[in-house]
């Protein structure tokens, strides 16, 4: 029986469930060593995604996410992961220094999860290195920006590599027990040396709402330098296609076609219009070789295919019938490829700024009812929140039920209506946020909520 995995994908969006810490290696002052010299190219990223509307008549809600990348060519170039450019716009860096920074995306990945952002500076910005393929309980500090804190680091080891978390045909994920939230996404995972041996991405919780519980995963440096050297060559070559669906041989699979020892990946099926179909490759035959060379599973056979250059004839060992043959394939362009990925235009993003952001917040006035209802005292004014969107950054500020706004702006507010004039006139005039004065069980206490563009 095959068990489905909940797999989420590390980048914040407004907030996210906190989950009971997990343990991990002590931090030593080799540690702290590492992390004061990698730490200074580790980046908070702050962006804008649109939300569709939850309900009919409803409208589309801006919201903000926060997530992480690392500064990998002095220039001001920046990795991180294509989930958290998806659909977004507006992005701003905060660096370890406290400078804050516009970005724009430099270039997505079609297919693997990685994406380049670019900042324009007058100086040269400190910079990461990729290192070497790590081995299964090597040392590795996890940085980032988990739940929007600001720049963290967790300690670990490396669990487990060639992980298979089912996200695209070649997966070979690393797994770490340093600690990745939501919001690490895009974040570097360094070994001993302050090099780069991974690129946090995910991790693993069976509750949709939970956290961290020991599971986290990583792109290896192998295939994210690999990415990246591409996408910063404008004459890289397209991925490789021929143009069928690999899974792994099991021993039953192989017992039951009667193989012996052979080993390799069996094909499921092959695209009619595809060179594996021109090369008289059907479902059923089992792939040992490509270019003389045997890989681990599936998923390696079809790495070394997207990476093989367009127009290359490869050559392929195949089992049919109990038999070994050799057969000769053209590789081709993986059709409808997309190098722009889900990045939202200049034009639609400008569109989305001058719309007036809905916060996620309810609102109503402050009744008699009210005050008995959230134990408020008599002699408090303002306007009641009821409710507060789980996916907003007012929830990510800890803004609640029972919570009153009693000034904006430094004026006073007594109805809705006051809350939307504010938000308004302050839309209007291109205030990147506004000051509320929130009195709640902890106090009175200063927010800044987003309006407008936080890059001005």
């Amino acid at each position: 029986m095959y068990r489905i995995l909940t797999i989420v994908f590390a980048a914040l969006l407004a907030v996210s469930a906190l989950s009971t810490s997990v343990a991990a290696r002590t931090m030593t002052m080799d540690d702290a060593a590492i992390a004061e010299l990698a730490m200074p190219a580790v980046v908070n990223i702050a962006a804008w995604k649109i939300r569709p509307a939850t309900e009919a008549g409803g409208a589309p809600r801006r919201v903000k996410i926060y997530a992480s990348g690392f500064i990998i060519d002095p220039s001001g170039v920046i990795v991180t992961n294509k989930h958290v450019v998806d659909g977004s716009f507006d992005f701003v860096l905060l660096f370890s220094n406290g400078d804050r920074v516009p970005a724009k995306v430099l270039a997505v990945a079609p297919m693997v999860d990685l994406a380049l952002l670019k900042v324009d500076v007058d100086k040269r910005l400190p910079a990461l290195k990729w290192g070497e393929a790590g081995r299964v309980g090597d040392g590795v500090l996890a940085m980032g920006n988990p739940l929007g804190f600001g720049i963290s680091v967790t300690a670990g080891i490396i669990s487990a590599l060639n992980r298979d978390i089912q996200d695209t045909p070649f997966d070979n994920y690393m797994q770490t027990d340093a600690a990745i939230n939501h919001g690490n996404s895009g974040g570097p995972l360094v070994d001993a040396n302050g090099d780069v041996v991974g690129v946090d991405t995910a991790f693993y919780n069976p509750n949709d709402a939970g956290g961290f519980i020991g599971i986290g995963l990583a792109i290896p440096a192998e295939t994210a330098r690999f990415v990246v050297e591409r996408l910063l060559d404008p004459a890289h070559h397209r991925p490789g296609w021929l143009g069928l669906k690999l899974q792994d041989l099991t021993p039953s699979l192989s017992q039951a076609l009667r193989l012996g020892d052979v080993q390799g990946s069996i094909i499921a099926s092959v695209d009619s219009d595809g060179p594996a179909s021109d090369a008289g490759l059907q479902p059923g035959d089992v792939l040992s070789t490509v270019g003389n060379v045997k890989f681990s599973d599936s998923r390696a056979f079809m790495r070394e295919i997207v990476q093989t250059r367009v127009g290359t004839q490869t050559q392929l060992t195949i089992w049919r019938d109990r038999k070994e043959q050799v057969v000769k394939a053209i590789v081709a362009e993986w059709p409808n490829f997309m190098s722009g990925g889900g990045v939202v235009s200049v034009q639609a993003a400008q569109a989305m700024l001058e719309q007036e952001p809905d916060h996620g917040v309810q609102l109503a006035p402050l009744t008699d009812e009210a005050r008995k209802r959230f134990g408020l005292g008599p002699g408090l004014s303002g306007v009641l929140v009821t409710s507060v969107d789980a996916e907003s950054e007012a929830r990510d500020l800890g803004i609640a039920p029972g919570d009153v706004f009693s000034i904006i702006q430094g004026a006073p507010v007594a109805t809705p209506d006051d809350v939307k004039k504010a938000v308004r006139s302050a839309h209007e005039e291109r205030l990147p946020f506004i000051a509320i004065l929130v009195q709640g069980k902890g106090g009175a206490r200063w927010v800044s909520l987003s309006v407008g563009r936080t890059g001005s």
